[in-house]
């Protein structure tokens, strides 16, 4: 059985879609991505639609790489650095607990 974990970097808008007046439709909180559907913006709450016009989805890692000055900001260097460590420690620590205790270092 594979053991799969899912991973998102939010980036900033490159230049043409600010120029094309692109708008951020994520929001990460913790591991929470919120993804706000910007064609319903300007629909009034009691018209009736199908779309969602806020969808909520959980990941493994979420990262926020969209503006520098933010405190929970993660550049793509921090991105791919824990993304690298997580796989190893998941990977060496089955192994490393099916071998002698006192061969293993945690």
């Amino acid at each position: 059985m594979a053991n799969v974990k899912v991973a998102i970097r939010v980036r900033p808008l490159n230049a043409r879609e600010t120029a094309d007046g692109g708008k951020l439709a994520v929001q990460v909180e913790g591991k929470l991505a919120r993804i706000r559907n910007v064609k319903l913006d300007g629909r009034s709450e009691g018209a009736v639609d199908s779309r969602e016009k806020l969808l909520e989805f959980c990941f493994d890692y979420c990262y926020w790489s969209v503006d520098p000055a933010d405190p929970h900001y993660a550049s793509q260097e921090e991105v791919t650095a824990l993304l690298k460590n997580s796989l190893l420690i998941e990977t060496m620590v089955p192994q490393c607990q099916a071998m002698k205790p006192s061969s293993c270092v945690a």
